[in-house]
């Protein structure tokens, strides 16, 4: 299932990279994120609770940086999950560009590639991809919101 998803935020590039690549900190602007710690340089290990249709979920995973550069403001990375009770797996690849916007703000853009496999890929396209707009959306809010000092993560 491919996503894309835009949205402006409210502070210069520079101010918005910044924060981008400080990957533990911004990862906690994910919805659902209980955990986010480096394991070495490029990869991370985590944690995300979400519900999806009926049933909650507790997906635990790697996450490793394939790029992260500031001339382009690109960052692509590989996240694999798995809940331990609910058989099945999500792989997604994703790539985020920050560009400037003409008002001094930002965009956001963001396209992901996810496989979804087993009992967890059941709930369907539609369901899935409803609530992976709902957390984009609620990701990029709460990363405004940490952009202009109202830090979502506490």
């Amino acid at each position: 299932m491919e996503f894309e998803f835009r949205h402006a935020l409210p502070a210069p590039v520079e101010t918005v990279w910044a924060a981008i690549e400080n990957i533990e900190t911004v990862a906690l602007c994910i919805p659902g994120v209980v955990r986010v710690e480096r394991e070495d340089a490029d990869r991370y290990v985590g944690a995300l609770r979400i519900k999806v249709g009926p049933i909650s979920l507790e997906l635990g995973g790697l996450v490793t940086v394939e790029l992260l550069d500031a001339a382009s403001r690109t960052l692509r990375f590989l996240g694999e999950a798995k809940d331990r009770r609910v058989p099945g797996q999500i792989k997604s690849r994703a790539t985020l560009i920050v560009t400037a916007h003409a008002d001094g703000g930002s965009e956001l853009y963001l396209h992901s590639d996810t496989h979804i496999l087993g009992k967890i890929g059941e709930f369907g396209q539609p369901v899935v991809r409803k609530k992976t707009e709902q957390v984009l959306r609620e990701f990029s809010q709460n990363l405004s919101r940490q952009l202009i000092g109202d830090d979502p993560a506490g």
